[in-house]
């Protein structure tokens, strides 16, 4: 399996089957053309590769943005140029192209490709006229001047699984109606500006556009952001950015604004031309969790002002994402209280179900009885009036599916759900963070650690920040690799050290390695934070589908000296 952030396209030949139906010989002939003449041609001089052919379509993988729109802009050029292309009965319409261009995660594996940014590019292509060309704003936002007036702001639209709203670019026309009403202006707005530079390197070039496509990808897959790459509305947050080179030195210099107050922070950041990629990945993991940490912290603080009562459904369920950071049981009181009264004022909104869903499981599984009484006669009803809102929402679906798991214990079931949720959305970090949890608890480890690794990469900043770690922390523990779990454990607890699980962890790495007093200290400091944990309670509030000597956390417990 292989995994890379890549521009797609996603090409097909509109009404193909009709023309096919009506002139067989010539439909070949003409879609034999496109291929040699304009389509294979145009997409290796831009340096593309068609990474899967259905006949009458294809996807691309770029490894630049720009490249991806010019290739786009060029084929539809030559095709209008040329009248291309025309059948051998020239009754017939000329045949035409539908595009669709985004910037995202990519899985290949085997003979198939997939991923956000195969599926956002493939519902671009869908909703583009024929002879027109559809791009995400992630593409948008990482072309430079001369590329983007080619390109018409067509607003937010729903596209069919995808569960987010997606800005629209267009070269040509849309049907239908762009997305308007609530849902489109009340999440948190992040502008992000094109990363500049004055040096005409060519690699210098590719680098700010590269960056500023990492950018527009990663915040863009957080669900309760809105981030475009220009301003829609005035109160909204701009990141502004320019790298400076001198010979093989780089400096990047960055301003974060807030919509009232100003700047929130600016740093600069310095690199190597050399190691040009890898400066690149480390940059944009870094400015997304300084994007994230600055935005939600002053998030929460203008909520605070509001009165849950007078809070929308939207501001509701962001304050509750917001409340999880500690995973302690005031935190899980307020993501409950938050996301309830979300599901209240709005029952029509998905993300403030997955929430209270998960927020429930995860404290119930944290042993916060006190909290989850409360719910605990709500979880049929909110199952019951999710089940019709989950259409092309994964992270709702995960969340249903973790639900049935904890009755039924079906492993392969959950594994089919989270299979599902990772190719809809493998770059949004709480699909990936519920995914990696749900792997641990059927025992598919290795997957679980992949899943809390990007997690963390990209959402390592966030509210969810410990429950990767702590996710993170638990599924090195089940691999065996116990001396990587007591450090991971460690890192967890220079958060939070109020977090039981973590030291339940460092007791069982701990008992694993024979090293007896510290696994000692462990279980007694976890117990002072759950004085009532036993091996029995752990098990009955836990999902894992491994029992016995496979369960090594269960085992390191009872080497550590926890009463069974």
């Amino acid at each position: 399996m292989r995994r890379s952030l890549a521009a797609v396209l996603a090409a097909d030949v509109a009404g193909y089957s009709e023309l096919l139906g009506e002139d067989t010989e010539g439909t070949l002939a003409a879609l034999r053309r496109l291929r040699s003449e304009v389509f294979g041609p145009t997409v290796a001089s831009r340096r593309g590769r068609v990474v899967k052919s259905m006949g009458d379509g294809w996807i691309v993988l770029f490894g630049a943005a720009s490249d991806a729109a010019t290739c786009a802009l060029q084929i539809q050029d030559m095709i209008a140029k040329d009248g291309m292309l025309p059948l051998a009965s020239q009754s017939l319409p000329m045949m035409k192209l539908r595009l669709g261009l985004h910037l995202g995660d990519v899985i290949e594996e085997e003979e198939d490709v997939f991923g956000d940014g195969v599926n956002v590019a493939a519902r671009l292509e869908k909703i583009a006229a024929p002879g027109s060309i559809a791009i995400s704003d992630a593409v948008f936002g990482s072309l430079d001047g001369t590329l983007r007036p080619s390109f018409d702001d067509a607003g937010e639209h729903d596209l069919k699984n995808i569960s987010k709203p997606v800005r629209v670019w267009t070269r040509g026309s849309i049907p239908g109606q762009k997305l308007t009403g609530k849902n489109a202006t009340q999440r948190p707005h992040i502008v992000i500006c094109p990363i500049a530079t004055s040096d005409p390197r060519d690699e210098v070039k590719e680098l700010s556009e590269a960056l500023t496509g990492d950018l527009m990808t990663y915040l863009g897959a957080t669900h309760w952001l809105s981030v475009t790459a220009q301003k829609t509305r005035n109160n909204a947050y701009v990141l502004s950015g320019r790298i400076r080179a001198s010979g093989g030195r780089l400096r990047l210099e960055i301003k974060y604004t807030d919509p009232e107050s100003g700047e929130l922070w600016s740093t600069k950041i310095d690199g190597d031309l050399a190691n040009a990629f890898d400066w690149q990945d480390e940059t944009a993991e870094t400015l997304v969790s300084q994007i994230m940490t600055a935005t939600f912290d002053n998030e929460r603080r203008q909520l605070d002002k509001i009165a849950i009562a007078d809070m929308t459904a939207n501001q509701c369920e962001l304050r509750g994402q917001i409340a999880i950071d500690r995973l302690d049981p005031e935190a899980f009181a307020s993501a409950l209280k938050y996301s309830s009264a979300a599901i209240d004022k709005d029952p029509t909104q998905p993300h403030p179900f997955a929430l209270a869903l998960v927020s429930y499981l995860s404290a119930t599984a944290m042993g916060y009885d006190e909290i989850t009484q409360e719910y605990a006669k709500s979880i049929p009803a909110w199952c019951a009036a999710a089940q019709p809102l989950v259409g092309n929402h994964s992270l709702l679906r995960l969340a249903l599916g973790v639900t049935t798991y904890s009755q039924v214990r079906e492993p392969a079931a959950l594994r089919a759900v989270v299979e599902y949720a990772l190719r809809q959305s493998s770059s949004d970090f709480i699909t990936l963070a519920l995914s990696g949890w749900s792997y641990t608890w059927i025992g598919d480890h290795a997957d679980a650690i992949d899943c809390f690794q990007k997690a963390s990469l990209l959402g390592g900043r966030s509210p969810w920040a410990l429950s990767i770690i702590g996710g993170l922390a638990m599924a090195t523990l089940q691999s065996g690799d116990y001396e990587n779990a007591i450090l991971i454990a460690r890192d967890g607890l220079n958060i939070n050290h109020g977090y039981a699980t973590l030291y339940r962890v460092l007791a069982a790495a701990h008992a694993h390695l024979g090293q007896s007093a510290e696994a000692s200290q462990a279980v007694e400091t976890a117990l002072r934070l759950q004085p009532g944990d036993t091996i029995a309670v752990i098990q009955a509030r836990n999902v894992f589908a491994l029992s016995g000597d496979q369960n090594r956390y269960i085992t390191g417990l009872h080497m550590a000296g926890m009463k069974a």
